[in-house]
């Protein structure tokens, strides 16, 4: 598959998705940047971000899309829970729904984690991270 019908918003929507129907997932926004009224009630929570697109011209008519994507999780430690553990689980469901089917479905080339980066810990009780990933996709214009 080299060319699909696709569009950026369409590849969010469907990344966004993806995100909503991860069981125990509370909460889902879309380009938003931190929240300061995010508290344990929208734990584990996701803000699911466009940040760029690069178009590279491979022919004539042919297009190459690098869509850069930025996921920001967060996630919250009860008393006596380890803030590590909640985080780590959460980032490896995220990772795995984003890599499970790379093409999501033969509507992109391929999808790819680029940085994954975490506060440390430095927030407990919550914990945030950050996922960019590229999905490539192919155009015409």
């Amino acid at each position: 598959m080299l060319y699909t019908k696709t569009t950026k918003e369409a590849i969010i929507n469907t990344i966004g998705a993806a995100m909503e129907s991860i069981p125990g997932i509370l909460y889902v926004e879309y380009q938003k940047q931190y929240d300061q009224d995010i508290d344990k009630s929208k734990c584990p929570g996701l803000f699911v971000n466009d940040l760029r697109i690069d178009k590279t011209k491979m022919l004539k008519d042919i297009t190459r899309n690098d869509f850069t994507i930025g996921l920001v999780g967060f996630v919250w430690a009860e008393t006596g829970e380890n803030l590590s553990t909640i985080m780590n689980t959460f980032l490896e469901t995220i990772k795995d729904k984003l890599t499970v089917d790379r093409t999501w479905g033969g509507t992109v080339y391929t999808t790819n984690i680029d940085v994954i980066e975490t506060d440390g810990g430095s927030k407990h009780p919550q914990g945030i991270f950050v996922i960019m990933t590229t999905v490539r996709f192919f155009s015409t214009e």
